[in-house]
Formats: C-alpha cells, sequence, structure tokens
C-alpha cells in the first residue's frame, strides 16, 4: 500500500468509523458508504492468523502483531467501510504478515478444540491485573481480543494456542504493579470510559509542541476498550479488578515543560491536513516510517507495520460513542492521533 493508497484509506476510515463529528468538517468520510449488510468485510482466516500471530509470539512484547490482525479483522466487519478501504487494510496486514514477521504466522500444529478451555484465558488474567497497571495494559488487551476472536470461532480453541496465549500474560504478571493514586474500582464501565476522556483532555498544553515526551495515549485507548470488552463478555468482576490499573494509567500527570524552549509549531499538521497528499508524499515522512523502530534515533520506524493505528482506531471508534460531549472527543482526538500523524512526536 503506498502512500497515496493511504490517504484514501485515512479518508474512509476517519469518516467511516462514525468518527466525523469529532473532527473538522473538513474531514470527509468515504463516499457512497455500503449499508451495513453489504459493507465487505475481511474473510474469517484472518481471526486464526491474529490468534496464530500472538501465540507463537517470541514473549509477550511482538504479541502486538497478532493483535493488530484481529483488530484490523473487527475493524472492517464492524464499520461500513467501502471495498477500497478494506481492501488497504487487507493488503496492509497481509504485508505485516508475509514481510514483517512470517514465521510468527505459521499454523500450530493441528489439535482438538476444547472450548472449555477458552476460561483458562480470563483466570489468567486475574493475577496480572491484581494491585495496578503492568506493561501499559496489554495482558488486558491481549485477553480481551483473544476471547473475542475465540468465541467468534471456537474451533482454534486448541491446547497448545491457548497455554501460550496464558502464558504471555503470566510474563505479564510478573511484573511489579504501578499504584493508582486513588484506589478502588469506577462506579461502572461507563465511568471508565469517561475518565480516559477528562485524563487525555487534560494533555492539550502538548499539542503543537511534538518534543515535548507525553504519556502512552495509544495503549490508555486500547486498554479502555479491552476493559470495556471484558465487562460486555460477562467478566465484569475481572474488568472491574483491573480500573485500579487502568486509574494508574489514565492518571499520569501532565509533563511540564518551558514554553520558550518548546514554541507550537504552526508547520505541525492538523488534523484537517492528514488527510493530504503532501503530508503522506513527504520523503522525510517515508524515510522515518519505513526504517525500523530505535528508541533513540527513530520512534516512528514501521510506524504502520507495527499495527497500533489499527489497534487504536478499532479500540477508539468504539469508545467514542460513549461520550456525549463532542467537543470533548474532537479535543481528544488531536491529543491522540498526533502521535500517528506528527513523526517528531515523542511518545504517545
Amino acid at each position: 500500500m503506498n502512500r497515496h493508497e493511504f490517504v484514501r484509506l485515512s479518508t474512509g476510515l476517519l469518516g467511516g468509523l462514525g468518527l466525523r463529528g469529532a473532527f473538522a468538517d473538513s474531514v470527509q468520510g468515504a463516499e457512497n458508504t455500503p449499508s451495513a449488510a453489504s459493507a465487505p468485510v475481511l474473510d474469517e482466516s484472518y481471526l486464526a492468523k491474529g490468534l496464530t500471530g500472538m501465540a507463537r509470539s517470541d514473549g509477550w512484547f511482538p504479541a502486538h502483531l497478532g493483535a493488530a490482525v484481529l483488530s484490523g479483522y473487527y475493524l472492517c466487519r464492524e464499520n461500513k467501510l467501502g471495498a477500497d478501504v478494506v481492501a488497504a487494510i487487507k493488503s496492509q496486514i497481509d504485508n505485516l504478515i508475509e514481510i514483517v514477521t512470517p514465521a510468527q504466522f505459521e499454523p500450530l500444529p493441528e489439535e482438538t478444540p476444547d472450548e472449555a478451555l477458552i476460561e483458562k484465558i480470563p483466570a489468567a488474567l486475574a493475577p496480572a491485573v491484581e494491585g495496578g497497571l503492568r506493561a501499559h495494559g496489554h495482558a488486558v488487551i491481549y485477553t480481551a481480543l483473544a476471547l473475542r476472536a475465540l468465541r467468534d470461532a471456537p474451533h482454534l480453541a486448541q491446547p497448545t494456542l491457548i497455554g501460550k496465549l496464558c502464558g504471555h500474560t503470566a510474563q505479564i504478571a510478573k511484573k511489579k504493579p504501578q499504584k493508582p493514586a486513588t484506589p478502588g474500582p469506577y462506579s461502572d464501565s461507563q465511568a471508565m470510559v469517561e475518565s480516559l476522556f477528562d485524563n487525555m483532555a487534560r494533555f492539550e498544553p502538548l499539542l503543537g509542541r511534538p518534543k515535548v515526551t507525553r504519556p502512552n495515549f495509544t495503549h490508555m485507548t486500547t486498554h479502555s476498550d479491552a476493559l470495556l470488552t471484558l465487562d460486555e463478555l460477562g467478566y465484569t468482576d475481572l474488568s472491574r479488578a483491573g480500573h485500579p490499573g487502568h486509574r494508574a494509567h489514565v492518571g499520569e500527570p501532565v509533563p511540564e515543560f518551558d514554553p520558550a524552549q518548546h514554541p507550537i509549531e504552526e508547520s505541525h499538521p492538523s488534523l484537517e491536513s492528514i488527510v493530504s497528499e503532501e503530508f503522506w508524499e513527504s520523503e522525510e515522512n517515508r524515510r522515518l516510517w519505513n526504517r525500523m523502530w530505535d528508541f533513540d534515533t527513530n520512534p516512528n520506524g514501521y510506524w504502520i507495520a507495527f499495527g497500533h493505528l489499527f489497534k487504536m482506531l478499532y479500540a477508539y471508534h468504539r469508545l467514542v460513542p460513549r461520550i456525549a460531549d463532542k467537543e470533548k472527543v474532537r479535543l481528544c482526538s488531536r491529543v491522540l492521533l498526533e502521535r500517528y500523524f506528527n513523526p517528531n512526536v515523542l511518545g504517545g
């Protein structure tokens, strides 16, 4: 998928996800949006690919890639996206699988499925959420996506796959938790979602100041959606057990900075301009995005390949309808998306 195609992808996603009201009027949705009944989707083989990519991960961190495949699948299934947008998402997912990490997506040996094994996954999550935040909520994020996929494809509930997924969660559970300033759960999942938006809005002073390192808004968003998903799937007690970790996550302080050292960059691409060909065809942007990730020299490398864009869009579209204050949604959208549409932004 080239940058011109991604311009069309971005336009279609922002409109097709029902987020157009969260942005300036100049960000238009895809034309001829299909009805839900006729909207194209990815085929169910991507559920197997996503779960396999998570399970075969060498440690919990590269499981990002399998989670990205599952997020892309549900992003297409739950939204009225046009055929060209779905094709662009499929192209990017296929590129991730076939070029970036093909061995991670090799099918596991066939085994007899057992749906009862699925319950081992939420059981493994309990110690990973106890006491606070670990690994930016990844155990919760992976669990929620895996449970959704396995309920839709129970024939994939095979012992080796389930065991490997639980193994990633066990790794994360060993980490020391970050405790919240305010203990205890929220009153319900709606209060948890509102807390995410209230806290993201605090970071408005950082907009247009890319060199001020910011907290990880992407995972705040996907973590929030994952806890909501657990509640929706019937694991309400487990979801509530994760609320203290969520409080610690979204309660990150706004970093202090000297405005004189970080003047607002007027050339910073706005949400109105992120779908312009000029931005996406920038040779400098492409140079950074297409290089391998490196914290010190290229924190935006493989910008799309690691799949954070699709995980964020999948999660965010599910959360936005729960917020009545659309001005707050517009602000939080700018705070969240600045990380994706400005390669100079550090963190987020």
